[in-house]
C-alpha cells in the first residue's frame, strides 16, 4: 500500500490528469447516471481551491513586493496590468469563438413573458474605483480579486516602509516574518492540495459524462480538437 501511495505521489501531475480523465470518462459512461454518487469528491475539489485564493494571492503579493525593490514596482503593475487585459482579450475571443462554433442554445425554446432588466455600463471610472474596496472583508467574502490584489500591494509596500525605516525596522521585519511564515504554509496546503487535484477531476468528469452521455464526450472532444487545429 506504501508503495503505490508512493507512486502516486511521485508521478507527474500531468500523467495523474490525463489518467483520471480517462478513468473518470469511463465510469461516467459505465454507470450512467449513478456515477452522481461521486459528486461530492468534485465538490470538495471546488471548495479546496476557493478556500486557497485569498491566502495564496494575499501572503504571495505580500512577500514578492517585499523581495521587489519599490522602484520596479510600477514597470511590475504595468506587466501585471497589460497581462490582465490581454488574458481578458483571450477570453473573450474563446467565449465567442466556441458560442459561433457549437452555436449553444439552439433549439431551446424561451418564456416570452419573462422581462428583466439590462444593468447599465458603470463606465471607465466606477470600474476604476472598483479596484479599492471599501469594505477588506467583504472583499475577501466575496472573492473580488482586484481588491484583494490591491490590498496584497498596499499592506506589501506598507510593510517594505517599516523595514525601511529606522524606528520600525525591528517591528517591520517581524511582521515579515510572519507573513513570510503564512505563505509557505500556504504553499504547504496547496501541494497537499494538488495530490487531490486529480481525484476531484476524475469525480467531476464521471458525473458530467454520467449524467449527459456520449454528447458530453463528443462536444469536449470537439472542443478540443478545435483548440489544437
Amino acid at each position: 500500500m506504501k508503495s503505490i501511495w508512493r507512486g502516486y505521489i511521485e508521478a507527474s501531475l500531468i500523467s495523474k490528469i490525463t489518467v483520471a480523465l480517462i478513468l473518470g470518462i469511463a465510469v461516467g459512461l459505465i454507470f450512467g447516471e449513478d456515477a452522481a454518487v461521486l459528486a461530492p469528491f468534485g465538490d470538495l475539489l471546488l471548495r479546496l481551491l476557493q478556500f486557497l485564493i485569498v491566502p495564496l494571492i494575499l501572503f504571495t503579493l505580500i512577500v514578492g513586493v517585499n523581495q521587489t525593490k519599490l522602484g520596479d514596482l510600477s514597470r511590475m503593475g504595468g506587466k501585471v496590468f497589460i497581462y490582465y487585459l490581454l488574458s481578458s482579450a483571450f477570453a473573450i475571443i474563446a467565449g465567442i469563438a466556441v458560442a459561433s462554433i457549437f452555436n449553444p442554445g439552439t433549439g431551446m425554446t424561451l418564456d416570452t413573458s419573462e422581462t428583466f432588466e439590462v444593468p447599465e455600463n458603470p463606465g471607465v471610472v466606477s470600474v476604476l474605483l472598483s479596484i479599492v474596496p471599501d469594505n477588506i472583508i467583504t472583499a475577501f467574502s466575496e472573492l473580488n480579486l482586484l481588491g484583494i490584489i490591491f490590498t496584497a500591494i498596499a499592506f506589501g509596500i506598507a510593510i517594505s516602509a517599516l523595514r525601511s525605516s529606522e524606528s520600525h525596522k525591528e517591528l517591520g521585519e517581524t511582521v515579515f516574518k510572519v507573513t513570510d511564515g503564512l505563505n509557505e504554509a500556504t504553499l504547504r496546503i496547496m501541494k497537499a492540495i494538488i495530490q487531490y487535484v486529480p481525484i476531484g477531476i476524475f469525480a467531476i468528469i464521471a458525473e458530467v459524462v454520467g449524467n449527459q452521455g456520449a454528447d458530453t464526450l463528443l462536444e469536449l472532444g470537439s472542443m478540443i480538437g478545435v483548440l489544437f487545429i
